[in-house]
């Protein structure tokens, strides 16, 4: 035990080093709690990123897995039995990720960034592992804190591990999007998985002046962690925070499959389709700040890398069949659909230079009573764009 404890306060020193962690509350939880007991069997990807390999915390090095700042999925396509049968088979296992074990590093900046006080209670939404809801019961207490999780089996396993570790906080079985009623007020709610918009319920159950820190799901990525604070019935308001944070989207809206779009829009691409300069290249798109802007902007858009025989390519894919192809050799973009997606792109990125090329922290969003999603820049009347509500539900975790 004494190797796992040095592991620990590496880990620790290491997040205090990197500016993640600073208030002595935080820092003492994250000394405090063990990390393993919520992490005994988890996956990590194959060398070629084809498939997962399980790993089980009594495997050699997996303790130093464990405790480095990283995420590990424990669950993959909300089955159960995965693991074991990938462990039984000695292969690897493939599906997508349904539930895990979020990096330390991520977690301490999002529980920073909500303030915490000692009389506070806390929803967390997104049980996952619950090493999230350790770390909160410690700083809390276990009666301060509740914590909801859609799928029993995780709930279970992650109350199994709470009460090993001396923590007994509300883990229910639910719908996050849904939050939980019976133990609101609220002070603070922090989501561990990402919905497309901010639910009613949540506001509903946060007091007047708490806080609401969760990420927005976009299938173009960009990490937006918006921390909000409730200021009226059914209004909340605030800005993205500086710290890229990505979790899985909620279970019933799945992300897209950008590589079935690919077979789709290639099966559809015209012969000879006519090519344009493109006016900002494909990496842009991954940038930090223009990053998030284009993929909260643009709803219902994954991208994919391709890589034929003429060179590489970067993919855009909407819901509705409409792609775009830019040609990373040439510089040159293909369009086909209803929409023209790169012309979406530098339409944004457009208005974003105008604007001072904006960080994300300059961005913020208002959350109407009617669920208008307003987003400005600098302050709320600064409004660049607004978006209708859209279907928020269950939700994947990573507590």
């Amino acid at each position: 035990m004494k190797d796992v404890t040095r592991l620990r306060e590496t880990m620790v020193d290491g997040l205090v080093s990197a500016g993640r962690l600073h208030s002595p509350s935080w820092i003492d939880a994250f000394a405090r709690v063990p990390r393993h007991p919520f992490v005994r069997e988890f996956f990590r990807q194959t060398q070629d990123l084809s498939g997962w390999e399980p790993v089980s915390a009594t495997d050699p090095g997996a303790m130093a897995m464990i405790y480095s700042d990283t995420t590990w999925v424990t669950q993959l396509d909300n089955d159960p039995d995965r693991w074991h049968a990938a462990r039984s088979s000695g292969e690897p296992a493939h599906g997508t990720p349904s539930s895990s074990s979020t990096a330390p590093g991520l977690m301490a900046a999002m529980l920073e960034a909500l303030e915490v006080r000692d009389e506070h209670r806390m929803l967390e939404i997104g049980t996952g592992s619950g090493y999230t809801a350790a770390l909160l019961s410690n700083r809390l207490t276990s009666s301060l804190v509740a914590s909801v999780e859609v799928d029993p089996v995780v709930a279970e396993t992650a109350r199994t591990a709470l009460r090993a570790c001396g923590f007994d906080p509300t883990v229910a079985v639910a719908d996050g999007a849904a939050g939980h009623a019976a133990g609101g007020p609220y002070d603070r709610l922090i989501a561990t998985c990402s919905v497309p918009d901010i639910p009613a319920a949540w506001i509903a159950q946060v007091r007047q002046d708490g806080m609401i820190l969760a990420s927005l799901h976009r299938d173009l990525g960009g990490g937006p962690l918006v921390l909000l604070r409730v200021d009226g019935p059914g209004h909340a308001e605030g800005r993205f925070l500086p710290t890229y944070g990505s979790f899985m989207s909620v279970r019933t809206s799945p992300p897209p499959n950008p590589a079935a779009r690919l077979a789709t829009a290639l099966a559809t691409e015209p012969a000879g389709a006519a090519a344009r300069a493109a006016v900002i290249p494909a990496e842009v798109l991954d940038s930090k700040d223009f990053g998030m802007i284009a993929a909260l902007r643009l709803p219902g858009v994954a991208s994919i890398g391709f890589d034929p025989d003429t060179g590489p390519q970067r993919w855009l894919l909407a819901d509705d069949g409409s792609w775009a192809r830019f040609d990373e050799l040439t510089g040159t973009v293909f369009q086909h659909g209803a929409r023209r997606l790169w012309d979406e792109v530098e339409d944004v990125h457009d208005q974003w230079v105008q604007l001072g090329r904006p960080a994300r922290g300059r961005i913020g969003l208002t959350v109407t009573d009617i669920g208008e999603h307003r987003f400005w820049v600098d302050n709320r009347h600064g409004v660049w764009w607004t978006q209708g509500q859209a279907v928020s539900r269950r939700c994947r975790t990573g507590g």
